[in-house]
């Protein structure tokens, strides 16, 4: 297997030097290599590249990629064994493709060749000097004409300006590696450069953004700023600015931002996003600008995604995402995003079959591709193993699969060999805040509280994205009090983060405060009515204070802390887990009636109706004539066609409850099952009467009882 420089070398050979005829016509998009270079002029090879790729974006109905993703697509086209130019010109769909090569010339400086190929037609270009600011501007306005010949003077000069920001030698090649985005350059590096080269805005503007990517927001910003007030007419200049105000809360300032970026250049991609990302302060529609990015930049997969946000209809959103395919066949994010909607449309089988093609393809195969398996529910646990198994015979020492493996082994219910494959992964990476709180989880799960406890201990205080996923883990685990503790600060900090906010009412429910809980949920869903979490944890909570009344249900400590586990598991919707919880919770404690409902209530959600019906049995005893079990038994005796049993527990739970719309559509479906049309249109009528929603899924069997009881 070549290396990657061997890899660059062999792609970056120049096209032919022989001139030929160019189409007068615009280019729209233009793609540019890397260019090939000497040892000694290391400096070039993304520094010059990245120099022309901003030149060129100063120009109206242009947009030229960045340098970065070129590379990428180039060295998969490479290990593919496919045709680079061919390639590259497809998934960006660009009309223009741009290569060079830079040797040393006489008197200390450099030559430079680049040619540009569009339709088949090449046309070289040449410049040399000692300053890599003049090489710049000379070649940027060679290449613009060629690009763009009906560009009008004041578009040139831009093009110029913005070419005349390239640093110094000793400035561009960490520059030019963090404009390209791909990974070396790093903010010391950047902060030497900005020293050295203090006139530059591109050098500005790059520090900006690697400072913000280090998590210094408030630095970067002031950067961003200063960058944007030297140069008010450089579109990349303006684009970075805006993405990084906007990231540091100064919204408007990042609006006026784009604004300025796309008075230089509509069609750039960046700032048409970044646009689309603060519509309250743009007249501008978000779905046309997304659009018109896509149409810029192709690959541009953070449009696409944004774009398929905007679609409420998951159906036409997954077509959004899937035309974006044809562009991005290599995009972990994306296809992980298709393969999650398709999870969340009910299409397990169909998001298998989904990876399993991804991962056929040449350019689409990687070890974070086969590792998306853990996305998969856990039913189809055991066709993930396997998927990610062949990944692991491809790429055996990523650590990727080994923590897909792990995921997928403790949704199968084998949290001891989970917590066997991650030991080694967060030895090696004891940083990994993903790495730890999943060992963590699966040592708690496997009994290893102790071990769960030191794992959790060491992933304390590493900042607040840190505490809230402790805190995640210890609700996982069954350890309300220490995620209570993690959450309240964090809480305190952002009072207006639903996902904050629903953990935070979880953990206060767990612990018996359930006028507080209550409360923190609600406000859950005053800020985001769609989260999952806290629509899960209300209902489990109705749910339970319903089926409790003024019964009390005690645990023991062991069983208290799997039936927490047990309750958190169905909050995030991993039944498998829960009913394992609550079994672990009725070993702790033989016959506890609330463990029992819950154990059934997770056996029937993974389609296990016998199992469940023998755990409700036990709440009974417990708990007759409470409605909810009455319901949940009913329907279990009724999917298995026990209909005679489903009536009578139905009929008594309308009976303790006749507000009960679940019961009352549960009865109807007994009575469809038994020929009575009448009684089963009466039910159903009364359930959509209680409860509106019901409506859509009523709708036919409505009408279908209504036909056959001759109404």
């Amino acid at each position: 297997m070549p290396t990657s420089a061997q890899l660059l070398t062999r792609l970056l050979v120049v096209l032919g030097a022989a001139l030929l005829n160019v189409a007068a016509a615009q280019v729209t998009r233009v793609a540019v290599f890397p260019f090939d270079v000497a040892a000694s002029t290391q400096a070039y090879q993304l520094g010059l590249p990245g120099a022309l790729q901003r030149a060129l974006n100063q120009l109206p109905g242009v947009y030229a990629v960045p340098v970065g993703d070129v590379a990428l697509v180039a060295n998969k086209a490479l290990d593919a064994e496919l045709d680079v130019n061919a390639t590259v010109g497809r998934l960006f769909d660009a009309g223009a493709l741009v290569t060079g090569q830079v040797a040393l010339a006489g008197g200390g400086g450099v030559q430079a060749t680049v040619n540009v190929e569009i339709a088949g037609a090449v046309q070289p270009l040449q410049a040399s000097g000692a300053d890599p600011a003049e090489l710049a501007v000379a070649l940027a306005e060679q290449l613009a004409r060629v690009v763009a010949p009906a560009a009008s003077e004041q578009a040139l000069e831009r093009v110029r300006a913005a070419a005349a920001q390239t640093p110094s030698l000793p400035s561009l090649g960490p520059t030019g590696l963090s404009a390209s985005g791909l990974p070396g350059a790093n903010v010391t590096d950047l902060a030497t450069a900005a020293e050295l080269d203090p006139g530059s805005a591109w050098v500005l503007s790059e520090y900006a953004k690697a400072t913000a990517l280090a998590g210094d927001i408030a630095t970067a910003a002031d950067l961003a700023a200063r960058a944007a007030a030297a140069a008010p007419e450089d579109a990349d200049v303006q684009a970075t600015a805006g993405v990084v105000l906007r990231t540091a809360g100064r919204a408007e300032e990042a609006a006026a931002a784009f604004a300025r970026a796309l008075a230089t250049n509509p069609d750039h991609a960046i700032a048409l996003v970044g646009r689309a990302s603060v519509p309250q302060l743009s007249d501008a529609e978000p779905a046309a600008d997304l659009q018109a990015a896509i149409e810029s930049y192709p690959r541009f997969v953070d449009a696409h995604l944004r774009l398929a946000d905007l679609e409420p209809d998951r159906v036409r959103a997954l077509q959004t995402l899937r035309r974006a395919e044809r562009y991005s066949p290599e995009s972990v994010l994306l296809r992980g995003t298709v393969i999650g909607l398709l999870v969340r449309n009910g299409d397990a089988n169909g998001a298998l079959a989904y990876l399993q093609q991804a991962v056929a393809e040449p350019l689409a195969r990687s070890a974070a591709l086969y590792a998306l398996a853990r996305e998969l529910p856990a039913s189809h646990a055991e066709r993930a193993l396997a998927l990610v198994d062949q990944g692991e015979e491809l790429y055996p020492d990523s650590a990727d699969l080994k923590v897909a493996h792990a995921d997928l082994l403790v949704k199968s219910d084998q949290p001891a060999e989970a917590a066997a494959l991650l030991r080694p992964v967060y030895a090696a990476n004891p940083g990994d805040r993903e790495v730890g709180g999943m060992l963590a989880v699966a040592l708690a799960r496997s009994g290893d509280l102790d071990g769960a406890a030191e794992v959790f201990e060491a992933q304390r205080g590493a900042g607040p994205q840190a505490d809230l996923a402790l805190a995640e883990v210890y609700l996982a685990a069954g350890r309300a009090a220490g995620a209570l503790d993690l959450l309240a600060p964090l809480v305190e900090a952002a009072p207006d983060d639903a996902q904050l906010q629903a953990l935070y009412g979880t953990a206060l429910v767990r612990m018996g405060r359930l006028d507080d809980g209550r409360a923190a949920l609600d406000r859950a869903l005053d800020l985001d009515e769609d989260n999952a979490l806290a629509q899960r944890s209300l209902s489990l909570l109705e749910q339970q204070t319903r089926l409790t009344g003024d019964a009390d249900v005690t645990f023991n400590e062991e069983a208290g802390v799997a039936f927490q586990q047990g309750l958190y598991a169905l909050d995030v919707g991993d039944y498998v887990a829960a009913r394992d919880a609550f079994g672990r919770s009725l070993a702790a404690q033989e016959g506890n009636p609330l463990a029992a409902f819950y154990r059934g209530y997770a056996r029937q959600l993974t389609g296990d109706q016998r199992g469940s019906i023998a755990d409700y049995q036990v709440a009974l005893q417990a708990f007759e004539g409470n409605d909810i079990v009455h319901n949940n038994i009913g329907y279990a005796y009724l999917q298995t066609g026990r209909y005679d049993l489903a009536l009578d527990h139905l009929r008594r739970a309308v009976q303790a409850n006749d507000r009960n719309a679940q019961a009352r559509l549960n009865l109807g479906l007994v009575y469809m099952s038994l020929d009575d049309y009448a009684r089963a249109l009466s039910e159903f009528e009364a359930a959509v009467g209680l409860d509106s929603s019901l409506g859509p899924t009523l709708e036919q069997l409505i009408a279908t009882a209504r036909q056959r009881a001759g109404q």
